[in-house]
């Protein structure tokens, strides 16, 4: 809910703010504290508020610390990172082409089955080079025959084009 002059939205008392480390759960990802946050109390109802500036540049942030981390991914982290690129389960399960109760299952905590190595990897793949592959149509290329396509390419001042 959002303050309206500094008052708490839930009994309309002055809210009190103090910066703190904020364990930032909205996420879904477990272990996520952010430094150094405005937080917002009101000291008559205990109702309290972070004040999380960039929002879009944090989520991204935590998609790509998260896609580039060691260890396998957890069930949360791939909810996490197909929700950042912004896909339904079935729009992400037709994009690396499994079946939905697939995806359902690598995204389950009481019963994770986990991501095969390459799914896991081209998961990986999207959430750093997002904008390059919103325009690659990765469904289109998997529903075609293997082909030999014919290429011409001619030199310009900085390089090769097609």
């Amino acid at each position: 809910m959002k303050r309206v002059n500094n008052r708490c939205v839930q009994c309309g008392t002055e809210m009190k703010s103090s910066v703190e480390n904020y364990h930032y759960d909205e996420s879904g990802l477990d272990g996520v504290t952010l430094e150094n946050i405005t937080i917002h109390r009101c000291p008559s109802c205990g109702e309290s508020e972070a004040s999380i500036p960039r929002t879009a540049q944090l989520l991204r942030a935590l998609a790509e610390s998260t896609a580039k981390k060691k260890a396998r991914l957890t069930p949360k982290e791939i909810r996490f990172l197909r929700t950042f690129l912004g896909y339904s389960s079935a729009d992400f399960a037709r994009k690396v082409g499994v079946s939905l109760p697939t995806v359902s299952r690598w995204e389950r905590e009481d019963a994770p089955l986990g991501m095969k190595s390459t799914a896991e990897k081209l998961l990986r793949i999207m959430v750093l080079a997002d904008d390059a592959m919103r325009s690659y149509q990765l469904e289109e290329m998997a529903s075609e025959e293997p082909a030999s396509t014919p290429l011409r390419l001619h030199a310009t001042r900085v390089g090769w084009a097609a």
